[in-house]
């Protein structure tokens, strides 16, 4: 089964679980309350556990000299975005303008990539996809929020960063692989079996999102704009350069994936928390959601 295979059925089991968790909210059996509970345990207990898993493994140095590589990679993914984000969105009013530069910089690639990789890669995908994000994580917390607030100490921030189980997880997994021995059988079991669930948890929290927000409103077309740069042209900027630069190949398939994710969930939350348009970055975030679930097949037929 070639990539395009393997994501059209990835894609079509997360848009199962979307629609299940559609109708969860629309039916009021998930609650926009209890919503928050099933998001720390995606992010403090399932995720964490399916990137400790992708570190159970015995790992040579071709391996870890290619997880330096994608951290570069992240780097010039995010840099370019800067650049592209400036482009585009020069002329849009500032309480819009913050939100569609930090769509453009950062992607859902954790809550919604990291899933979406791990079944169509493996583990390996999962343990690159991992030092992909260590980079940009550090990034959505001093220049993605600085798009929203110009000159805010982030140091507090960065501690609490380096406090988060995914972050953490990293590095105790970089220790494992470092160690003459693996988890004992039952707990890596455990660990694989819990982070099994990220993908299913993920998608059903998104699908619950989507069915709390009023789909007429999401019809903006500054959010269908950001759409097709998030989407689209992006990702086949970074395929076409990493391709051209001679890139390992599951690399640049990781990253061009992780890219080609919709709106960072985050966006909703810093223009929410600074003063900045929220409704509109909701906006973003759900039709960038919607188009994803078909445009990310259709990206890997150039792979």
């Amino acid at each position: 089964m070639n990539v395009f295979e393997r994501m059209l059925n990835t894609q079509a089991l997360m848009f199962i679980y979307v629609v299940i968790g559609v109708i969860m909210a629309k039916t009021k059996m998930l609650k926009h309350e209890a919503r928050s509970s099933f998001i720390h345990l995606l992010l403090d207990i399932t995720l964490p556990c399916m990137i400790l898993n992708s570190f159970n493994v015995e790992i040579g140095i071709e391996e870890l000299i290619s997880a330096g590589e994608i951290m570069i990679l992240s780097a010039v993914c995010v840099l370019i975005a800067w650049v592209t984000g400036k482009l585009f969105w020069r002329k849009q009013p500032l309480n819009r303008k913050a939100v569609l530069e930090f769509s453009t910089l950062f992607s859902n690639a954790g809550n919604a990539g990291m899933p979406i990789v791990a079944s169509v890669f493996g583990t390996e995908g999962v343990f690159y996809a991992s030092f992909y994000l260590l980079p940009v994580r550090i990034l959505i917390w001093t220049v993605g929020l600085s798009l929203f607030v110009e000159g805010k100490d982030t140091k507090e921030k960065l501690i609490l960063l380096m406090k988060t189980p995914s972050v953490v997880v990293v590095f105790i997994g970089i220790a494992l692989m470092f160690m003459p021995f693996r988890l004992p059988e039952v707990l890596s079991t455990a660990v694989r079996n819990i982070g099994n669930m990220t993908g299913p948890l993920s998608m059903m929290i998104i699908g619950a999102a989507l069915g709390e927000s009023n789909l007429r409103e999401a019809f903006d077309v500054d959010a269908f704009k950001l759409t097709f740069v998030r989407l689209a042209v992006q990702p086949l900027i970074f395929l076409l350069l990493f391709r051209a630069l001679g890139v390992k190949t599951i690399l640049w398939q990781v990253v061009v994936t992780l890219t080609a994710m919709p709106a960072a969930a985050n966006t909703e939350i810093f223009a929410e928390m600074f003063g900045k348009d929220y409704t509109f970055a909701a906006r973003c975030v759900v039709v960038s959601t919607i188009v994803s679930l078909v445009s990310v097949p259709i990206l890997t037929l150039l792979f």
